[in-house]
This record gives structure tokens, C-alpha cells and sequence, in this order.
């Protein structure tokens, strides 16, 4: 099923980069080529804020129907809504988390042209306000944080998330796309460095290929510390380990989904970062480089010390 682009828009498209060489050779996208591609999202809703574009660029291509794709959302326990209600209840955590899944299933099929195009996994971790952590609010209003900032209880997610990962990671043919943790959100940046961790334990091991994506609506908030996160992973690689691809979307899709399917998180501050760009840009993480791969420069701890 092709979804996400009228004919009309895709004609006008082609005509507008045909005038435009300049933005044509700022593309660098080709079709995903692995088979087995999983989205590891942080929360419900990560997922169609920074890779809906390419998943719907993918449909349009013909793609995805082909492939077995796969949505795994880690912190999915949750008593946040936008309307927030500071209560930490069975029932609102429940009616919270049953209407986020809900949520993130319904837009989930229609990006992915069928329900049974992908598979829907939750590990059913509980999400920062849960967990009863505090951090400095992010562009998206979750709280920040980093390895300083770890209790026990991010201690034993950030190491199950990565025993988690680790079948993954061995998989042939398999593409693995994960936020950069750009806004810094604690949730984030615990997935992010669960999943390089994994990667560097299993070093030649390791077969699938892992893409960052720029977190939304964070990056489109912050444009100036769009890069600041990469900056960070770049540092800790060989040099050229991480290289950037970049792709026209239909950003007008992304928010109509957004605006259709997401009641429970819809904010109107999240619409103007989300128009910021035309583009999404994903980052390829080498894979002879995920042994290489040294310790968080925040990372003064056993746990994540890698080694």
C-alpha cells in the first residue's frame, strides 16, 4: 500500500528538486536494504516523531511491505499525559498506558500501510515520572539526565535494555534504529546507551546495522544543539565511524498523524519544531568501528565503563 504522498505532491516534488541541484546533491538516501528492521523507541510516539518520515518514505517506495519490521517501545508504564495529573495511581498509570498504546498501534498501522506489516512490542519499563525521577525539563518536557545522574533503578533498566538488545544486534540482515538522545531526556539517553553498549559488547558479533535519528521535537526546538549528542558519539569512535544520511519527507503527513492519533500527547509547542526542517537526517554507525567504541565522558561507574 503506498501511503503518505499524493501523486500531485510527489510530481511537484520531483519538478521542485529537478530546478534545485543544489538540494538534490544534499541527498544521500538510498533504499534501507536489510530485511529485519526494528525501531527501538524510548516511549510511544518517539517512533513516528523522528522516523516517521523514512517509514513513510519507505511505503511510498514499495519497501516495507517486503520486510519484517518491528517496534520495540522500552518505557510503555506510564502516567503521563499532556494534560498532566501528578498521580500515580494504578488505575490513571493503567488508563494512561492503555491509551498511549492505543494511541501509538492506530498510527503505527496506518504508517505502515496494515497491521500485520509490523509487530508492536512493549517491555513494559516504568517511564521517569513512574520511576519518581527529577531532572531539568527538556524542549519536550520529560526530564533530562546522563550517567551522573543514574540511580539504581536507571542502573537496572540501562542493563536490562541491553541484555534485551544483544539477540538483536546479532541478527544478519537487520537494520536497528535508535534516538540520539538529542534534548537529553533521561528515557532517551538510558535506550541509547543500553543499545551502543550492546553493540560493543558483541563487537564483531554483532550484524545489524544501527542508525541514529534526531530526536523530535527536541531537535527541531534546540537547532543549535541539533548536533551536540552526535558530537558526543563521534568523540568517543574512530574518526569516520559515523556518517550522515539525509532524505526529503512529507512533513505534512508526520503532523497529520501526530495531530489524528496522539490525544494524549499533543501539545501545540511540539508544532512549530516539528515544521523546522524539510528533512530528516539519520547517522550510520560503522559497524567494524562498535568494538572501538570508548566510555560516556559522564560514565565514572563500573556499570557502563565498558570493559
Amino acid at each position: 500500500m503506498k501511503i503518505g504522498m499524493t501523486p500531485v505532491k510527489a510530481t511537484a516534488t520531483v519538478i521542485a528538486l529537478a530546478i534545485a541541484p543544489c538540494i538534490v546533491s544534499a541527498q544521500s538516501y538510498s533504499t534501507i536494504s536489510e530485511q529485519n528492521i526494528y525501531f527501538l523507541s524510548p516511549h510511544p510516539d518517539d517512533i513516528l516523531l523522528t522516523f516517521g518520515g523514512l517509514i513513510s518514505k519507505m511505503a511510498n517506495e514499495g519497501s516495507l511491505e517486503h520486510k519484517t519490521n518491528v517496534t520495540e517501545v522500552f518505557f510503555s508504564l506510564s502516567n503521563y499525559s499532556t494534560n498532566h495529573l501528578d498521580i500515580l495511581t494504578n488505575k490513571r498509570v493503567l488508563d494512561i498506558t492503555k491509551m498511549r498504546f492505543n494511541e501509538d498501534f492506530s498510527a503505527h498501522t496506518e504508517m505502515f500501510g496494515h497491521w500485520d506489516n509490523f509487530r508492536y512490542k512493549t517491555a513494559g519499563f516504568y517511564d521517569a515520572p513512574l520511576r519518581l525521577y527529577e531532572g531539568s525539563p527538556t524542549a519536550g518536557g520529560g526530564p533530562a539526565g546522563s550517567f551522573a545522574d543514574f540511580r539504581q533503578a536507571e542502573i537496572d533498566v540501562y542493563n536490562r535494555i541491553a541484555a534485551d538488545i544483544t539477540p538483536i544486534l546479532k541478527q544478519p540482515d537487520c537494520a536497528a534504529f535508535v534516538l540520539l538522545a538529542n534534548g537529553s531526556h533521561i528515557d532517551h539517553f538510558i535506550v541509547r546507551e543500553a543499545v551502543m553498549k550492546a553493540a560493543y559488547q558483541l563487537g564483531d558479533e554483532a550484524k545489524c546495522q544501527i542508525y541514529f535519528g534526531e530526536d523530535q521535537p527536541y531537535t527541531g526546538a534546540n537547532p543549535d544543539k541539533a548536533q551536540d549528542e552526535l558530537n558526543t558519539i563521534k568523540a568517543r569512535l574512530p574518526h569516520n565511524a559515523i556518517s550522515k544520511v539525509s532524505y526529503w519527507y512529507d512533513k505534512d503527513y508526520k503532523l497529520d498523524l501526530f495531530k489524528k492519533y496522539y490525544l494524549s500527547q499533543y501539545d501545540v509547542a511540539y508544532i512549530p519544531p516539528l515544521n523546522n526542517a524539510e528533512f530528516e537526517n539519520i547517522y550510520k554507525w560503522d559497524k567494524s568501528t562498535y568494538r572501538d567504541l570508548q566510555k560516556h565522558q559522564l560514565c565514572n561507574f563500573d556499570y557502563c565503563a565498558l570493559r
